[in-house]
């Protein structure tokens, strides 16, 4: 009775596969080599769509750029890309479909980061912020991000500078409305009146933040009062 199928040394130290009535054509170096050689490529494959997708969504090449980063998800596939600029943040996300958002960097009210076990062991972390859009409080999660402390300590301070920036320009622009008449040609120069005092702002969330974030700068108030002061405004 023969043998049943299966591998056995054919005589000349190789396993060939013996098919219960003859040795077949099919010997197991054959079979490895040719395993070997299919994940290799697949292998090539996903490291060139990795590294494409990458080199053509780089955001720390776009001009105006303060601070940038590109998410690293355990597949390699698919991370945020996020870009800062003194006006904007914008991010990004999706492989082969690209889904694009802005955030107007003043609406920028409270940013913090967390780190989970997964995430420490890999050097990366997910940053988490939340805006004051029109529509109401939004939280925008910038997630797997390997800068991500110094993300945080930046997007602070852009979004406090833009904040500043915003209520100068709405004092300019109160200012600009109080114009004096022109004196008479040879008539003496009366001295400028002084300035009339600044008009309380609009009352909205976004001047009551600004308005801290100035104390904050001039060193009225520590970090962490400040700090708390955002988080007493938000009631958060």
């Amino acid at each position: 009775m023969g043998a049943e199928a299966g591998w056995y040394d054919d005589g000349s130290g190789r396993q060939r596969w013996w098919d219960g009535q003859q040795w077949t054509d099919r010997v197991a170096d054959q079979q490895q080599t040719q395993g070997s050689k299919a994940t290799e490529m697949m292998s090539n494959v996903t490291s060139f769509l990795v590294n494409n997708l990458a080199a053509k969504h780089d955001p720390s090449s776009e001009p105006g750029t303060l601070w940038s980063a590109v998410g690293k998800p355990l597949t390699g596939i698919g991370g945020g890309r996020y870009r800062l600029t003194d006006e904007y943040l914008i991010f990004e996300k999706g492989a082969l479909s690209t889904k694009s958002q802005q955030i107007r960097v003043h609406e920028i009210f409270d940013v913090d980061a967390n780190q989970s076990m997964g995430q420490k062991a890999r050097g990366i972390g997910t940053i988490t912020l939340w805006a004051q859009r029109p529509s109401g409080k939004e939280k925008v999660l910038l997630e797997d991000i390997p800068n991500f402390r110094e993300g945080v300590s930046i997007i602070n301070r852009v979004a406090d500078e833009a904040r500043q920036r915003l209520i100068t320009r709405q004092n300019t622009q109160h200012f600009n409305y109080t114009g004096t008449p022109m004196p008479a040609p040879g008539a003496p120069v009366a001295p400028p009146a002084p300035a009339p005092a600044a008009a309380p702002a609009g009352g909205g969330l976004n001047d009551e933040l600004a308005k801290l974030a100035q104390l904050h700068q001039q060193g009225i108030l520590s970090d962490e009062e400040f700090a708390a002061g955002k988080r007493k405004l938000l009631g958060l």
